[in-house]
């Protein structure tokens, strides 16, 4: 997409292009949020826009969009290692495919539900198993959490209600 050329400069359009062939994903330019300029900006580092002085505008986006603490309802095993969890999320329960060996009914979970993002992907309804799954088990790794292994479902002390955004970090299940 060309980038619009910075007010009272008479350069080439062609010259604003942005490169697509970077190494990494990480965002090479940023875009004025002001709706008369839209300028986009070369220079990441830049606090202000090029073309109208207006100050960069930075979206905190929360890690946790999408998650909640649930409590597990009822387990029902399926072939190959899967379970069907039945989880309070607060106002709803969901049906969740998981193959967490960790997983039984009153344990506290983390549940990603669907639209949460998860390794840089909207998290879909799925069929696993045969059965739709609204949802995941969030293991600590995708919480960004030290400590506890992937595959294995987070698991929460009773402080966490359902519906709760999960701790920022692994809590102590030990109650200190």
């Amino acid at each position: 997409m060309p980038k619009k050329p910075p007010k009272n400069y008479d350069l080439d359009e062609d010259q604003y292009t942005r490169s697509f062939n970077k190494a990494d994903d990480s965002p090479t330019s940023w875009i004025c949020r002001d709706a008369d300029c839209a300028y986009e900006n070369e220079a990441m580092e830049d606090e202000e826009c090029e073309a109208c002085g207006e100050a960069r505008y930075e979206e905190l986006v929360d890690p946790y969009a999408g998650f909640k603490c649930g409590l597990v309802v009822s387990v029902e095993d399926l072939a190959d290692k899967l379970k069907v969890c039945s989880v309070n999320i607060g106002k709803a329960e969901v049906k969740i495919v998981t193959n967490a060996a960790n997983v039984a009914e009153g344990s506290r979970v983390v549940v990603a539900c669907v639209g949460a993002i998860v390794q840089g992907d909207a998290l879909k309804k799925k069929t696993v198993g045969g059965r739709a799954s609204e949802g995941m088990l969030a293991d600590a790794p995708m919480l960004g959490w030290t400590g506890g292994g992937a595959g294995a479902a987070a698991i929460v002390p009773e402080a966490c209600a359902p519906g709760d955004r999960p701790p920022e970090k692994r809590p102590r299940m030990d109650g200190k």
